[in-house]
């Protein structure tokens, strides 16, 4: 959550010459409603299939980069399929990450009277799932740009 996958991962679309597809933007479109919406009205845990769902649909695509909610590696089933592909990890501290959501109201777990100390706990719940991936560009210092260039890098010359 706010790392820069959509940002980034469009850039290095258009830079690969590759489709971008964004999972929450493939449910969005699916549901008719927001993400907030969605968990208002049918809970986490139907966001969470869905997000299976989309993600399943993806493993199938070619010269497409996809980026993903930051929940989707809850799943260990979404982790394998994650790790079966080219996957990166946008590494952020979350101090970054932070300030980069910190005004965005459509982030469901973060509506909260604390969203600083409610996103650190999510942050460290999930850092461990995240680490567990070998493919990673840590974006802290780099821009947006940057963080795609790394990442084609990275694709264009993985074994």
């Amino acid at each position: 959550m706010g790392a820069g996958k959509t940002t980034t991962g469009s850039l290095l679309a258009d830079k690969m010459k590759f489709d971008f597809l964004d999972t929450d933007q493939m449910i969005v479109d699916q549901e008719s409603k927001e993400i907030v919406e969605i968990f208002e009205s049918s809970g986490e845990e139907y966001f969470r299939n869905l997000e299976t769902i989309k993600l399943k649909e993806a493993e199938g695509h070619t010269e497409t980069i996809f980026s993903t909610g930051g929940g989707i590696i809850l799943r260990e089933n979404n982790r394998d399929i994650l790790n079966r592909n080219f996957c990166v990890y946008l590494k952020a501290s979350y101090d970054v990450i932070f300030s980069r959501i910190e005004r965005d109201s459509s982030r469901p777990l973060l509506n909260t009277d604390d969203p600083y100390s409610t996103g650190l706990k999510i942050f460290q719940s999930r850092r461990a799932l995240y680490e567990s991936f070998s493919c990673f560009v840590e974006t802290d210092n780099l821009s947006a740009e940057s963080v795609a260039d790394k990442i084609r890098f990275l694709y264009e010359n993985k074994k």
